[in-house]
């Protein structure tokens, strides 16, 4: 039970690694905003550790619901 936890945090921290990567290096159009130059894979990294933040802690503390 405790091994099917683990697995599916990091089957979802792959997933979601996978997710920003793509977002961070994705080539953006000439048109963008030059302010979003500058905050867009600080914002990524930023949203990618609070999301493996609360992957941990549901996996941690609340029992997985089956």
């Amino acid at each position: 039970m405790k091994k099917r936890k683990w697995r599916k945090f990091f089957e979802r921290t792959a997933i979601a690694a996978a997710i920003a990567l793509l977002v961070a290096v994705l080539p953006l159009p000439m048109w963008t905003p030059e302010w979003f130059l500058y905050w867009q894979v600080p914002a990524v990294v930023f949203l990618f550790i609070v999301y493996i933040g609360k992957l941990l802690i549901d996996t941690i503390l609340f029992p997985p619901s089956e």
